[in-house]
């Protein structure tokens, strides 16, 4: 008698596991005792996993698993969302917990990193160590916290591409100085001049009125004049670049002149909305300009410290330069942050 011999087969479902060092940025929950975790991870960015568990009282991943933590993690390849398996803290940042500002300030980092986590993926690693610093300097240094969220601030407008110009305005490229500042406007992401700024104005008031010239009397400069040709779609002295965006210098033809005015028509509709603009005095646009040299020092490893032992770092007008860049801010992405909102209510 033969006995045929039959292969046996068994299923075998294996997790496929992988490890991540990363922030905490926000949490809710998931069923009666289970939470998602939001994370930036230092190794692909902004990740959403779940910990098992975490929400009852005195479970390992209780603690581990609130925002602002800096922790190690196996996690498990889930059909929807990754789970956590192990975790190994870094870092709490225990001294936040103490203090309602700057723990605020932290959390609004938290919300920022949430919002604009996505478009920093391929700079994963740059943002996690720059996020992990700024939450340490809001716990530890000395230094006025408003300032070190205009440095963090900076610093995520930098990797996101939306930097704001300080230096020139962003309508004529001339350079910015005391007598000739004006406001901040949200939308060119900058400041303009008195002379473009009135200019604005006045198209903007006509409202739908026939368009007059200038006055060759305004102002008299050619920095004004090329302004109104911007408001107006015209194109002006292609050599300046930055006036006509779209038009590389001796590479004109009429596809890119069709880009270059629909993009100016753009902006000038975009300027002619006051809600863009914000009146900035001197003294907050100066708190911007040495927020912004501190950050890029930071960027470059090197201490501020130098730059924050004066008198003027402190006060009415470093809350202003504060709320201008949380203006931009929010007006890039479209939302309110919240994170913030308590400070109003807290003594000064």
């Amino acid at each position: 008698m033969k006995f045929s011999t039959l292969p046996i087969f068994f299923d075998v479902y294996i997790l496929a596991t992988f490890s991540l060092t990363a922030v905490n940025v926000g949490t809710f929950p998931l069923g009666e005792s289970d939470r998602i975790v939001t994370m930036f991870a230092r190794e692909r960015g902004l990740h959403r996993a779940v910990a098992k568990g975490a929400r009852k009282p005195g479970t390992k991943l209780s603690g581990k698993s609130e925002p602002l933590n800096i922790n190690r993690m196996l996690l498990a390849k889930g059909r929807s969302l990754d789970i956590i398996t192990q975790c190994e803290s870094v870092e709490t940042f225990g001294s936040l917990r103490k203090d309602l500002q700057r723990l605020s300030y932290a959390l609004y980092y938290a919300e920022l990193t949430q919002a604009f986590g996505q478009g920093l993926s391929e700079d994963a690693m740059r943002y996690f160590d720059r996020l992990s610093l700024s939450i340490g300097l809001m716990a530890e240094s000395p230094r006025e916290p408003a300032f070190l969220c205009l440095e963090f601030e900076f610093a995520l407008l930098e990797m996101l591409g939306l930097r704001p110009e300080l230096d020139m305005c962003v309508a004529c490229r001339e350079p910015l100085h005391e007598q000739n500042l004006s406001s901040f406007n949200h939308d060119l992401g900058g400041f303009l001049c008195r002379p473009c700024y009135q200019l604005m104005r006045r198209r903007a008031s006509q409202s739908g009125e026939s368009r007059q010239e200038p006055d060759s009397g305004h102002d008299g400069s050619m920095a004004v004049a090329e302004s109104q040709a911007l408001f107006d779609g015209k194109i002006v002295d292609l050599k300046r670049r930055p006036v006509v965006e779209g038009i590389e210098p001796g590479h004109e033809n009429e596809r890119d002149t069709q880009l270059a005015l629909g993009n100016i028509s753009r902006r000038r509709e975009a300027i002619e909305g006051e809600r863009a603009n914000v009146f900035v005095t001197p003294v907050v646009w100066k708190q911007l300009i040495l927020a912004r040299t501190s950050s890029e020092l930071l960027n470059n490893g090197l201490t501020a410290d130098a730059l924050l032992d004066n008198e003027h770092n402190q006060g009415k007008s470093l809350h202003s330069a504060r709320r201008v860049m949380q203006g931009y801010i929010e007006y890039k992405a479209g939302r309110r942050f919240k994170a913030l909102d308590l400070l109003a209510n807290l003594p000064s």
